[in-house]
């Protein structure tokens, strides 16, 4: 897919500093590609939703390109050894 000129707005960054946008194609936000602006490597885009993007790129089935891999394990956050910090 090839976007001549377009808007972008930012919906996240990966702790890299890749972002990841939106591509306001039309009035349809259902419709808009996620177009991901790698550090490492030119920008690309992905004609799915957010949600299926980030599904696949946490499962392995999409080509990350110059992402970093995703690994997608459950650890807690400021407890030694893992486990979740109740409050």
């Amino acid at each position: 897919m090839e976007l001549v000129s377009t808007d972008l707005v930012s919906w996240g960054e990966s702790k890299g500093g890749d972002r990841f946008l939106w591509s306001l194609l039309g009035d349809d936000p259902e419709h808009w590609p996620v177009t991901v602006c790698s550090r490492n490597g030119p920008w690309w885009h992905y004609e799915g939703g957010v949600v299926q993007f980030l599904a696949e790129l946490c499962d392995g089935t999409l080509d990350p390109w110059a992402l970093p891999a995703v690994r997608p394990e459950l650890t807690g956050w400021g407890v030694a050894g893992g486990g979740w910090v109740t409050v």
